[in-house]
């Protein structure tokens, strides 16, 4: 038995049971646990890399930068959700800007997340003024994929001054198979709001990909108090031009 499988067995004693752990090991759950632990011990110390290649550099670097240019979303290709939320998004979910979001999402890779909010803002924030002035909270993630990523990447996204205003009470089923409207309303219930909210907030996700999640969240905000919410996202699944 390896020294990191010892260890691991030893620090989980009085959980579970060595049965059950060496069944984890066999799996490969124990072995992806350490992993994740790992990366989140290195990640402070290790030189920041590009989310959409790994090279060396901060958020993107600059060739990545650059092949992002064609995934601009005019204007921030604006969406209406509902009456009072507007949504927009910064980029076509497709190529670089794809790859970066699915690499944040990764254990030990979360640092990247901080520079792409930054590069999400500049493109909106001279688009759509509210978005630098209104105040900014977040989709929450469950918290079993909270774990499971070490980080709420929508929270890196909005920024150190975001409000934490909802939580999330539970992870829609696979809804694959319904319409868009259809899935708006089986989210409904995904979302509790933990305090009163201001009259205009920004809400920040990742990616919309048919709005539902976001539209969700927006009705929780409105439960709260919310007049308008202005939907922002790194990046937007839409048509290819």
């Amino acid at each position: 038995m390896s020294v990191v499988r010892r260890e691991v067995i030893r620090l989980d004693a009085g959980t579970s049971s060595t049965g059950r752990q060496a069944r984890g090991w066999r799996d490969g759950r124990g072995a992806r646990s350490v992993h994740r632990m790992l990366r989140g011990l290195l990640d402070p110390v290790l030189p920041e890399r590009c989310a959409a290649c790994g090279d060396v550099a901060a958020g993107l670097c600059a060739p990545c930068g650059r092949a992002a240019v064609p995934l601009r979303l005019p204007d921030g290709a604006p969406v209406r959700l509902a009456p009072a939320v507007l949504a927009i998004a910064a980029f076509r979910y497709d190529g670089v800007i794809a790859r970066a979001i699915r690499d944040v999402k990764t254990p030990g890779r979360h640092r990247a997340a901080v520079h792409l909010g930054r590069l999400m803002w500049a493109e909106l924030g001279v688009v759509v003024p509210p978005v630098t002035t209104w105040p900014r909270t977040w989709v929450p993630s469950t918290p079993g994929r909270l774990r499971q990523r070490g980080a709420d990447i929508p929270r890196l996204l909005a920024g150190p001054t975001a409000l934490d205003l909802l939580r999330r009470t539970r992870q829609s089923s696979d809804q694959t198979t319904l319409s868009a409207r259809q899935r708006r309303i089986a989210r409904r219930g995904d979302f509790r709001h933990r305090q009163s909210v201001p009259p205009h907030v920004v809400l920040v996700d990742d990616v919309r990909t048919t709005g539902g999640t976001a539209a969700a969240a927006a009705g929780a905000l409105a439960d709260a108090g919310a007049d308008r919410v202005l939907v922002v996202t790194l990046a937007a699944v839409t048509a290819s031009p």
